[in-house]
């Protein structure tokens, strides 16, 4: 179900951050993927038994996928999820599942060419240096497979990847023909996070679980957990007070 949060139409938790970060912004085929991208995350943070704690639980995803703040033109996001895409850090990695499955391997292979989305393009400087280092592979110099750990390298490949919905669909083929899926691998009857105001209301000795099809997603009002101190500037500088909120 869309929800308007004023000029800005959908389901807030699975909108691109690009979007969030600029309502109004042109509606792409990236934002589309994207979108997917935190359809697959949310629902593995959300559903899928893993180890970690509720309260920890509950934390990550509010703090991926609820965190905004009001500007003098009304409210934006998506911060977190465009810092987490652009360092490569898409599910976080502090989240593991209690069995094995290929499923956060496929979801980081699907996120991965949104870091070139999410920063800067090379510099006239970088890219010529791209081109002599090209020609040394050219000439013999250098191994072919070294041009995978450049920087600029990467990024072009991320631009091509983001604009082939081949790409991403051979992507999930191949990861669903990856040995290694569990027999049973549905999620549990209930959510074991929950998006509600109430989310850490105890009842009895569990938690008030809604699902995500009961309607929709409402923010939660916690906090969200510390960002890691490389990311925490760009935090302060964009939120006033950037807390979750409805």
């Amino acid at each position: 179900m869309s929800t308007y949060y004023g000029d800005i139409k959908g389901t807030w938790q699975f909108m691109s951050a690009a979007l969030l970060e600029k309502p109004g912004h042109s509606h792409v085929f990236e934002d589309d993927v994207e979108s997917f991208v935190h359809v697959l995350g949310w629902t593995a943070l959300s559903y899928l038994p893993s180890p970690m704690d509720r309260y920890s639980r509950m934390d990550l995803v509010s703090y991926l996928y609820d965190h905004s703040w009001k500007t003098s033109s009304g409210e934006k996001g998506g911060l977190v999820k465009a810092l987490h895409l652009e360092v490569g850090d898409y599910p976080p990695e502090e989240f593991t599942l209690t069995e094995p499955s290929p499923i956060l391997e496929l979801i980081r292979d699907i996120a991965s060419p949104f870091r070139a989305r999410y920063n800067d393009p090379p510099t006239e400087a970088q890219l010529r240096r791209f081109e002599d280092f090209k020609a040394l592979v050219s000439n013999g110099q250098l191994d072919e497979e070294s041009l995978n750990d450049q920087l600029v390298h990467r990024y072009q490949l991320g631009i091509h990847r983001l604009s082939s919905s081949e790409w991403f669909l051979g992507t999930i083929q191949d990861a669903l023909q990856r040995p290694g899926w569990p027999a049973k691998d549905g999620g549990g009857a209930k959510l074991t996070i929950c998006t509600e105001d109430t989310a850490r209301q105890g009842v009895g000795t569990d938690f008030l679980l809604i699902s995500a099809s009961s309607g929709p997603l409402k923010r939660s009002t916690t906090l969200p957990p510390p960002a890691p101190q490389d990311k925490r500037s760009r935090l302060d500088d964009s939120s006033e007070g950037g807390v979750t909120r409805e």
